[in-house]
């Protein structure tokens, strides 16, 4: 009897999950949503079994990442399989194309996962944007009694508050959910305003390296400000851009943009008229070594988001955390899930959206006052070691994967 309840607790505590998410690495040398791969690597080893259920790019198959299997379901012609990756359905399901992918796309994925839960015994399905993806959770729940949890990152929220349809179907996925986690206080209080649930805000953690093995700082003759993620509107860049010649006129200084997206030929037309182009570089996708290179010798990060056309922002930020890993004052938006991880005058300086004199100052502050940037930078890396560490992010997702009682969400405490 004994030797039976051991077994039960056993699978009960390292339970079989499935991480279910429209974007994932399609290679090993591929960066997309590295904040979730690199808490699949984490939690793996503490669970009977992991895998990723996720649908095809370009007909690609079943293959492994970092030694987790990931599941590809199929939903088009091989050609015409490009609803997810890179921009983001999202942005793309705009034209009238990727419109005629939604129904297969979701009704594929709603088939293959159920079909996978039974294959692979599933016990626990991690929802990534539960709208519409809480669609595949429905089946499993209903039929096996698999337990759902329901992860919300804040583009879900910006399409349910500008249709009603879409806030009252995330509502019902929300309502099927066992656990509803977000990933920052933001995000947890669209969760409460617009659907009327509680929820856990799990953050996640940096992915690049980071300087603490060196200890060396960075001493460019002409100082550096760098920019990381997509190239989308919510990113406002074009804000950045146009503050740019205020900085330029006091002081000369270099700017790094990586990404893709598809507001980057506007972006870099935008540059061309301003005058920009011997001043700012778009670097385009990079590996995570060149990122890491990149956070180490710039001199300041800057992230100017918005709220965008159809009113979304930033949900957490992570390129923030790896900002601040490395040491890095940052210059931010007060908007969103930024707040978590910037604390104005503590961790970085947090400027108004949209205000390009305001983002300019607070540029130019910190370019001329190397105090103040090395005492955010080294605030900043506390912070982002006590908040944002990924041993805690993937112990209190391990727990929330068991069932097991978590009291408050992941508090953020200050300085000091």
């Amino acid at each position: 009897m004994s030797t039976l309840f051991s077994s039960i607790a056993r699978r009960t505590s390292r339970p079989r999950v499935a991480v279910v998410t429209s974007t994932y690495a399609r290679s090993q040398d591929d960066h997309q949503v590295p904040w979730m791969r690199e808490m699949a690597r984490r939690t793996v080893d503490q669970l009977d079994s992991l895998k990723i259920y996720a649908p095809s790019f370009r007909g690609l198959g079943k293959h492994d990442i970092d030694g987790v299997e990931v599941r590809r379901f199929r939903y088009a012609l091989k050609a015409g399989e490009t609803l997810t990756h890179d921009s983001g359905a999202p942005s793309k399901s705009r034209s009238l194309g990727y419109k005629l992918l939604v129904l297969p796309y979701l009704l594929m994925g709603m088939l293959s996962i159920l079909f996978w839960c039974v294959r692979d015994r599933t016990k626990v399905l991690h929802i990534h944007w539960p709208f519409p993806h809480g669609l595949w959770a429905l089946l499993p729940k209903w039929l096996l009694g698999v337990r759902v949890v329901a992860m919300c990152h804040g583009a879900e929220l910006a399409l349910a508050r500008n249709s009603k349809v879409i806030r009252w179907a995330l509502k019902f996925f929300l309502s099927q959910a066992d656990e509803i986690c977000v990933n920052s206080s933001h995000t947890a209080a669209e969760v409460k305003r617009l659907c009327g649930f509680a929820s856990k805000v799990v953050p996640y953690g940096a992915t690049v390296s980071d300087s603490e093995a060196s200890g060396e700082e960075t001493s460019n003759e002409v100082p550096s400000l760098l920019f990381c993620g997509r190239l989308i509107q919510r990113k406002g860049i074009d804000v950045l851009l146009r503050a740019l010649p205020s900085v330029l006129a006091k002081q000369n200084v270099k700017l790094v943009i990586t990404g893709e997206g598809d507001r980057k030929a506007e972006w870099e037309a935008l540059s061309k008229k301003l005058g920009l182009e011997s001043s700012v570089r778009f670097a385009g996708f990079v590996s995570n070594e060149e990122l890491g290179e990149l956070y180490r010798d710039c001199t300041a990060y800057v992230h100017p988001a918005i709220y965008d056309d159809k009113g979304d922002t930033e949900g957490l930020g992570v390129v923030l955390i790896e900002a601040l890993a490395n040491r890095k004052p940052v210059i931010a938006s007060k908007v969103g899930g930024i707040v978590d991880v910037i604390i104005d005058g503590e961790t970085g300086l947090l400027v108004p959206e949209k205000n390009e004199a305001a983002l300019a100052n607070a540029i130019l502050r910190v370019l001329n006052d190397s105090d103040l940037a090395h005492q955010l930078g080294e605030n900043g890396r506390l912070h982002a070691a006590r908040v944002f560490d990924w041993d805690r992010c993937a112990a209190l997702t391990v727990r929330i994967y068991q069932g097991r009682e978590v009291t408050s969400p992941v508090s953020v405490p200050a300085i000091g």
